[in-house]
């Protein structure tokens, strides 16, 4: 809790990490090439520790410049060594000496790799360029990060702008115990704001130096005012109640929320086991994915998007076409979704139904589905088999085959470019659907929307609605790149079966 890391901290040291380690590359090599030039007496003691000097200029003629595939090594190897020691997760440095170890280490076994892969590419390389390289790496980011706790430490460093914003909930024993903590382990970057508490006795006075705000009811307000970040609840189990509602406010407020004691009732994506100072914490975490995850989601989605456009291109062209020669209208359908956290956006589809199709249709089976919760015999019953219509009417024969074979979602590669969805997530529902939304149904809209997911390549139509919401939930509380990547493997295999995806 009190070592998160701030986003601007995370890709400020990645890019210190990862670009530095480049230039330290091209330094040792440059060093290496100057030992050519060391007066007779220093190289007489290079050559009798068996050090090379002609041979450095053979090799780094033309400048001191390495191979280029030399530095894709280290760009590639490097960013890998230093997440798998998560050098960039706050729960895993909690202190300076942790952080400092961690990120030796890290290097390290960058070097390891690095080595490895040079035995069998580039074999010759310098082994003293690669020691000075690896010193140089270790001075850059062990010495970044010594540097940064130096300067927290100034005057400069402790003002209020680089300092996170902490508000605590309940001035009782508890939220005095949580303070005495905070101030003992949160160091320069805590920033203490205060109590808010409803025993009017305490309101407008001072608890152990801290003053107390107002009541609980104006915890939306002082967020604002106060630009929170950070909120500790250390309410009494008695206030169950009131806890799950200020938990809820500062949820949808993006305050990064932490409970005390360890109220297991609580469910919230990304709650975990936390503490500080023998305090045990549950950390519900902030909506949606850290930092790091998102940026390599991102480039994931860019990557992989921009690769099946160029291959399907053939099929999204031929699809075009026969869309346009069967009736009249646009190939393209554009409708409005709801994406993540509410916010609308235009998807688009190859068009499967005739432009005059009628939406109630459609409109009063979706209430019939989530506020009937219809269960799939029932159903069937009405003559369909799960979550979609069956034999629609206003469906072409064109569009039954694209939605067969769930080709008619081809085009929302583009939504993934723009960054409106992922190739991975909970399908985007219509405005009219997520009217009918129950509260804890409305955490599906807590990330962002998917071409393909869990739902679609393991229950697709055949669970009721309830049971795909909870499908999407279970996805957002597990989803990683993993599961990302077994869910794209297993989508054409369920598309071509008709046993998934939507």
């Amino acid at each position: 809790m009190l070592q998160r890391f701030s986003t601007r901290r995370i890709v400020a040291f990645f890019l210190i990490d990862w670009l530095g380690a480049l230039v330290a590359l091209r330094v040792a090599a440059y060093l290496r090439l100057e030992l050519g030039s060391l007066p007779e007496s220093l190289a007489a003691i290079a050559r009798a520790l068996g050090i090379s000097i002609g041979w450095a200029r053979t090799l780094f003629a033309g400048g001191g410049m390495l191979p280029p595939q030399v530095y894709g090594l280290v760009a590639l190897i490097w960013p890998f060594s230093l997440l798998a020691f998560g050098l960039y997760d706050g729960h895993r440095n909690e202190t300076l000496g942790v952080e400092l170890r961690n990120a030796f280490m890290a290097v390290c076994v960058g070097m390891l790799m690095l080595a490895g892969a040079l035995f069998f590419s580039y074999r010759e390389t310098s082994r003293l360029m690669l020691l000075m390289f690896f010193l140089l790496d270790v001075a850059l980011v062990v010495g970044a990060r010594g540097a940064l706790w130096v300067y927290r430490r100034t005057p400069w460093g402790r003002r209020p702008a680089w300092r996170r914003a902490v508000l605590v909930i309940g001035a009782g024993p508890v939220g005095q115990r949580v303070v005495e903590q905070l101030r003992k382990y949160g160091g320069a970057s805590i920033d203490l704001v205060g109590y808010v508490d409803d025993d009017r006795r305490k309101q407008g006075h001072a608890v152990d130096g801290l003053p107390v705000l107002g009541p609980v009811s104006q915890v939306a307000a002082l967020v604002e005012a106060r630009q929170v970040s950070d909120a500790v609840v250390a309410l009494p189990l008695r206030a169950h109640e009131r806890l799950l509602e200020t938990c809820q406010v500062l949820q949808r407020l993006s305050v990064s929320v932490h409970v005390v004691p360890d109220l297991f009732a609580l469910s919230f994506p990304g709650a975990r086991l936390d503490g500080f100072g023998g305090i045990p914490v549950m950390y519900l975490g902030r909506p949606g994915l850290g930092v790091w995850q998102e940026l390599s989601r991102r480039v994931f989605d860019l990557t992989a998007a921009t690769v099946l456009v160029v291959l399907l291109s053939p099929l999204l062209l031929l699809t075009a076409i026969l869309v346009r020669l069967e009736s009249p209208g646009p190939a393209i359908y554009r409708q409005e979704r709801v994406g993540v956290n509410g916010r609308l956006f235009t998807m688009l589809k190859f068009r499967s139904m005739r432009v005059d199709a009628d939406p109630d249709v459609h409109k009063a089976y979706v209430r019939h589905l989530i506020v009937d919760k219809v269960s799939p015999s029932q159903v069937s019953d009405v003559g369909n088999e799960g979550l979609k219509l069956k034999n629609d009417a206003r469906v072409t024969r064109v569009g039954r085959v694209i939605r067969k074979l769930s080709i008619d979602e081809l085009p929302q590669l583009f939504n993934v470019l723009r960054g409106e969805m992922s190739l991975v997530g909970p399908r985007p529902h219509l405005p009219y659907e997520v009217e009918l939304y129950e509260e804890w149904q409305r955490r599906r809209l807590t990330a962002l929307p998917g071409i393909t997911g869990w739902w679609q390549v393991k229950g697709r139509n055949r669970v009721a609605f309830d049971e795909m919401v909870r499908m999407d939930i279970w996805y957002i509380e597990h989803m990683s790149l993993w599961l990302d990547l077994k869910i794209l493997l297993m989508t054409p295999w369920a598309a071509i079966s008709g046993k998934g995806a939507a």
